[in-house]
């Protein structure tokens, strides 16, 4: 499969935002935005190689599998996990309390 320019524009905007987010990071003492633009920075990398991307979807899936069953083992016998609304909901909250507009 050929890499499309599509891709290659994606992949530079993803560096871009990585590169800015790290130096953000660094500047704020933040590890997690440098870690955010770390991962900006790989996802700017694997769109380069569509081998990578399909590995790196199915690494994101058993990642989240993981995460659902560790959620389900936390939550037995107790009220299911929120919902998506109940989760924005939960995101404006923190938004809100941070001086940040709401989402969605």
């Amino acid at each position: 499969m050929e890499i499309k320019n599509r891709h290659i524009e994606l992949s530079a905007k993803f560096m871009e935002m990585g590169k800015a987010l790290i130096e953000e990071g660094h500047t704020d003492k933040d590890t997690i935005v440098v870690q955010t633009g770390n991962f900006m920075v790989l996802l700017g990398n694997i769109l380069l190689d569509p081998k990578d991307v399909v590995l790196f979807g199915e690494l994101c899936s058993m990642f989240s599998a993981k995460k659902i069953l560790e959620s389900m083992e936390e939550s037995k016998g107790v009220k299911p996990q929120e919902t998506y609304e109940e989760f924005i909901e939960r995101i404006n909250k923190i938004r809100k309390d941070n001086g940040l507009e709401p989402i969605g």
